[in-house]
């Protein structure tokens, strides 16, 4: 799909108030679609976040046609994508009062998949960039950070949340007597 963020909204339901005939790319709504009941959304062909897909005579599986709006003002689609899912060796004709349905569809969740993988791929090369000084190296996302161990010789501050440091576990080995219990039990099979 695309590396693209679209306009979503609770519910929104209309009507085409014209015709949408095979191969068109523009068509008019008898209700334009709104984010809460009453601000319009106007799709910019330069603004990819203010487009939004419409599902065109949803309730019908032979003829329904998902569609992405990228230029409108109101009521008047003036630039439409037809038949995203590709269920149509033509585009249908969709008379005038055939319902319009704004619903998440596939192409929303395979356009965030799409965000998300670049989003991921630039923050790759930004995590790789030596010169960044937010950088970080393999073997700093897996350290400990030192606040994060305790470092108590005799364990008398023991916490469920940190780690103890090397030296604090070989100093408590070693100020026990040599065969006294350590109170670690290991089972052999």
């Amino acid at each position: 799909m695309a590396d693209r963020a679209t306009t979503i909204v609770n519910f929104y339901e209309s009507t085409l108030a014209s015709l949408l005939a095979s191969a068109s790319t523009s068509t008019s709504l008898t209700a334009a679609p709104t984010t809460d009941g009453t601000t319009v959304i106007n799709a910019s062909s330069g603004d990819s976040s203010s487009h939004y897909y419409l599902v065109v005579d949803p309730d019908n599986s032979s003829n329904r046609e998902v569609i992405l709006v990228t230029q409108s003002a109101g009521t008047t689609l003036s630039a439409v994508t037809r038949d995203l899912e590709g269920r149509h060796a033509t585009d249908p004709d969709h008379q005038s009062g055939t319902t319009v349905r704004m619903a998440v569809v596939a192409e929303q969740i395979a356009d965030v998949n799409d965000r998300i993988d670049a989003d991921e791929v630039t923050n790759a090369a930004h995590r790789s960039n030596t010169s960044n000084p937010h950088s970080v190296t393999a073997a700093q996302a897996s350290a400990i950070a030192t606040a994060d161990l305790l470092d108590d010789d005799t364990f008398a501050t023991a916490s469920a949340t940190t780690v103890p440091s090397s030296e604090s576990v070989k100093a408590y080995v070693d100020s026990k007597p040599a065969g006294a219990s350590l109170g670690l039990v290991i089972a052999l099979s």
